[in-house]
């Protein structure tokens, strides 16, 4: 039996056909209002707080590195 003959590369070749158009046929999700609402999350959680804490981490990187210093 030839390899190009084989029942099993039909069966697969059967079973991606399929596959495909039952991809082309699923409904695509609007992900957009998602992802806005994602953003606008993001970006009122990346206000003051986050620049008051990498401050403060900044400084204390500072403190340790002074003090390591002169000690």
């Amino acid at each position: 039996m030839s390899h190009a003959n084989e029942p099993r590369d039909a069966d697969a070749r059967a079973l991606s056909q399929a596959l495909h158009e039952q991809e082309q046929q699923a409904p695509v999700p609007d992900v957009s209002e998602a992802l806005q609402q994602r953003l606008r999350v993001e970006t009122r959680d990346s206000g003051v707080l986050y620049v008051l804490v990498q401050v403060l981490l900044l400084a204390a990187l500072v403190a340790a590195g002074a003090w390591y210093f002169w000690h």
